[in-house]
């Protein structure tokens, strides 16, 4: 598991331009149906709008889903080399854990020296 102050990978670092770019487009879109019809940003808008707004949809969706598989794939990677980590009473496996969690209180289980 990442450390709480971790740098973002590379692409969601991308999710942000990527998104902006898209949340521009729309905008732009608005303001031509309040413009001049006959500017060239509006024509242009006209023509491609609709297309430049789907490609730059799925260049959202593809990084962001590339970003959260990253992650998931990293973070499972660095479980798996991590030492597991036993309870002194020698119960190893998560029920375990978890049922001695819900025998108390509701507190949090305190580990055991």
């Amino acid at each position: 598991m990442k450390p709480p102050r971790t740098r973002p990978s590379l692409l969601f670092r991308l999710i942000v331009p990527v998104t902006v770019v898209f949340i521009m487009t729309v905008l732009a879109l608005i303001a031509s149906l309040f413009g001049n019809p006959d500017a060239p940003v509006s024509q242009w808008l006209d023509v491609w709008g609709n297309r430049l707004l789907l490609w730059e949809f799925v260049a959202v969706l593809v990084v962001s889903l590339l970003a959260m598989t990253i992650d998931r794939v990293r973070t499972l990677r660095g479980l798996d080399e991590a030492p597991v980590q036993r309870p002194a009473d020698g119960t190893a496996t998560p029920e375990a854990f978890a049922d001695r969690q819900s025998e108390d209180d509701g507190r949090p289980a305190e580990p055991t020296p």
